[in-house]
């Protein structure tokens, strides 16, 4: 297990940056490196469970991955089967004015039985892509 946070106050109000991480079928044309494929298996108000395969540090793993949504607050990403079950990722939106939020993401990543010496060294690599990742959020 290998816990990662990271943030960033961006110049957008909150309810702009909510409304991109909402829409979690859009993540592969966000994300096209990370995302081989994408596939939304079960979806209401606030849940969306997908199957995805993901490439991480260049190995592809096949997940399940259940999304919750809090409107306006926070996306929580639970992998609920695959290498990484257990992995949780949660952005969360903090209104820091009108016009400027910060945006914060907390992962706990679960790598299995080979991956959990190497999570630990790769632990600065992932920061670096979670802080790519929040500067994909703020673009408009």
């Amino acid at each position: 297990m290998v816990r990662v946070v990271s943030s960033k106050t961006v110049d957008l109000p909150r309810g702009e940056v909510f409304s991109t991480i909402k829409e979690v079928d859009k993540l592969p044309t966000l994300f096209p490196d990370k995302y081989k494929s994408f596939k939304v298996i079960e979806r209401s108000d606030n849940h969306i469970l997908t199957e995805e395969i993901v490439s991480i540090s260049g190995k592809e793993i096949k997940q399940k991955v259940q999304h919750s949504l809090e409107p306006d607050r926070m996306l929580k990403s639970e992998v609920v089967e695959g290498d990484t079950k257990g992995t949780i990722l949660i952005i969360e939106l903090d209104s820091k004015s009108d016009s400027s939020t910060e945006i914060k993401i907390d992962a706990d990543l679960k790598y299995g039985k080979i991956g959990a010496m190497l999570g630990i060294f790769a632990k600065h690599k992932i920061k670096s892509e979670m802080d790519k990742l929040i500067d994909q959020l703020s673009k408009k």
